[in-house]
């Protein structure tokens, strides 16, 4: 069994319809916090697993905070725990991507003899040039992506140059070595920064694990995924079309909460 996967949380992104016909042995799963979405065919809805981020302490936050971003990376780095037990293979696309290619020819083409297929980083190939930009850009929290980068070059000795990956898009074979890459992705990137381009060449690196590098293309012109606008760009390409149903949805969700009370999201309108 073959499952395209992906996460929506507070409205960060517009669920769209696959541009892939359907297959059979094939299945596709949202992990969603919002309980009213409108049913996009062929999409199932999951609960996600909410986090407290681990990091807290680190920057000084409540821990009773709950973290969208990193909430959000559980099911994209731990897929072999929220699927379902009879899935074979995985391929993950974040929120504002549409799976376009085949998903039983994309298997076929990326994982004939890898466990793992993701694309090249489109700018980058290196954990450290990567932390520079992010501190140079301010994304993410910088206390956290410092901390994460010494530990990266004197504790685990992690060399320079040694690749980088897009991860909006994961193609994997589930078995014993990628369960055990994911939890140590995980591991990595619970305990560092909210990006999780910087964990993953590391936890790659010690696993072992081989990887089909997507690099003819990059992600934005992939073969296998049609990138998309986050919701937050309202104004980009297809969503306009989307306001009346994001008012909707907001609406019903105001609705529930006047009612029953608080429930730990937020559908953003933007």
């Amino acid at each position: 069994m073959i499952y395209v996967y992906t996460a929506i949380l507070s409205g960060f992104d517009n669920l769209r319809t696959p541009l892939c016909a359907p297959e059979p042995g094939v299945r596709f799963i949202c992990f969603t916090d919002c309980p009213v979405l409108p049913r996009v065919e062929p999409w199932e809805f999951r609960p996600v697993h909410r986090i407290v981020d681990p990091a807290c302490d680190v920057i000084g936050a409540e821990y009773d905070t709950l973290d969208d971003a990193r909430t959000s990376r559980l099911p994209k780095i731990l897929p072999h725990l929220v699927l379902p037990e009879d899935c074979d293979y995985s391929i993950w696309h974040d929120g504002n991507f549409q799976m376009k290619a085949s998903p039983s020819e994309t298997i076929s083409k990326l994982l004939r003899t890898a466990d793992w297929a993701a694309h090249k980083h489109p700018g980058r190939d290196c954990i450290y040039r990567e932390a520079e930009i992010l501190l140079k850009e301010k994304i993410g929290t910088a206390a956290l992506v410092e901390r994460q980068i010494e530990r990266c070059r004197n504790v685990y000795g992690h060399p320079e140059g040694f690749g980088l990956w897009a991860n909006g898009f994961i193609a994997r074979r589930h078995n014993a070595a990628t369960a055990a890459l994911n939890e140590r992705w995980w591991d990595l990137f619970q305990s560092g920064c909210e990006r999780d381009q910087i964990s993953f060449p590391v936890a790659l690196r010690q696993s072992g694990v081989s990887i089909e590098t997507i690099r003819h293309t990059d992600i934005y012109g992939s073969e296998f995924v049609k990138f998309n606008w986050h919701a937050a760009w309202k104004d980009r390409e297809d969503n306009p079309t989307r306001w009346p149903e994001r008012e909707r949805i907001a609406a019903r969700v105001r609705k529930l909460q006047q009612i029953a009370g608080p429930g730990g999201y937020e559908w953003k309108v933007y």
